[in-house]
C-alpha cells in the first residue's frame, strides 16, 4: 500500500461499493462501505480508481462513474456538509450535534457524527448510580485536590468538580476537575492514547 499521508487528491465514493485491494492485488468480490465515504486517490485507471478510505483504513478499487469530485475545503464549519472525523463520510450538518456556542452566537458542531459518537460516548451511568455519586461529591466551598493534575481548588468556587465514569461499563470512577475530565474525553478514555501521548513527549524531549 502506498503511504496516503500527505496526499490531498480527494474523491467522494457515492455508491459505497468497491473491490478491496491489498498486497498489490484486487480481490474478486465487492465489499460494502458507507455511501459518500471520502477517499484519497492512489492511482487512476481508465474506468476505475484505486483509493484509500481513511474511515476504513483500507484501499479499494472503485468505478469512476460511482465517484464524484469533492473540495474538502468547502466542508465543515460554515458549510452545509461536514466530513466526520471518524467514519470520513460526508454528511449534512444536521447529523452533527451542537457542541458549544461562541461569543458571537455562532454554533460549533462536534467533529464526529451522531452515529460515531455512540461508540465514543458509550454507556451512561444509571440514574441510581448518578444519585449515589452526587451524594459523594466534595461539598461546595471545601478544599479539594484533583487526583490527576494534583491541583488544589475550592469546590464550585475556583474549580469545577465533575463525576467521571467508565464509558464501557457505565460505572462511576470518581471526581475530577473539569479540565482533566475533558482531557480524558479528548483521549477517548483509552490507555493507548495516553501511552501514545507519553511516547510523543519523550520523543521530543530536549
Amino acid at each position: 500500500m502506498l503511504n496516503p499521508i500527505g496526499k490531498s487528491d480527494w474523491v467522494l465514493c457515492t455508491s459505497g461499493m468497491g473491490y478491496p485491494y491489498s498486497h498489490g492485488e484486487k480481490e474478486s468480490i465487492q465489499n460494502h462501505f458507507p455511501k459518500n465515504s471520502v477517499a484519497i486517490i492512489q492511482e487512476a485507471f481508465r474506468q476505475e480508481l484505486r483509493v484509500y478510505l481513511p474511515g476504513q483504513d483500507r484501499e479499494f478499487i472503485v468505478a469512476r462513474d460511482e465517484t464524484a469530485g469533492i473540495d474538502v475545503q468547502q466542508t465543515g464549519k460554515g458549510f452545509s456538509h461536514i466530513i466526520c472525523n471518524i467514519c470520513f463520510v460526508l454528511k449534512p450538518e444536521a447529523d452533527f450535534d451542537i457542541n458549544q456556542t461562541d461569543a458571537r452566537g455562532r454554533k460549533t458542531r462536534r467533529p464526529s457524527c451522531r452515529k460515531c459518537r455512540q461508540g465514543i460516548d458509550g454507556r451512561r451511568m444509571s440514574r441510581r448510580e448518578r444519585q449515589e455519586a452526587e451524594r459523594q461529591k466534595p461539598p461546595k466551598g471545601s478544599l479539594w485536590r484533583c487526583p490527576i493534575c494534583r491541583k488544589m481548588g475550592i469546590v464550585d468556587i475556583n474549580v469545577r468538580v465533575v463525576i467521571d465514569h467508565d464509558h464501557q461499563k457505565g460505572r462511576k470512577r470518581g471526581y475530577l476537575c473539569d479540565s482533566c475530565n475533558t482531557g480524558l474525553g479528548r483521549f477517548k478514555n483509552g490507555e493507548d492514547y495516553l501511552r501514545n501521548a507519553i511516547a510523543y513527549l519523550k520523543a521530543n524531549e530536549d
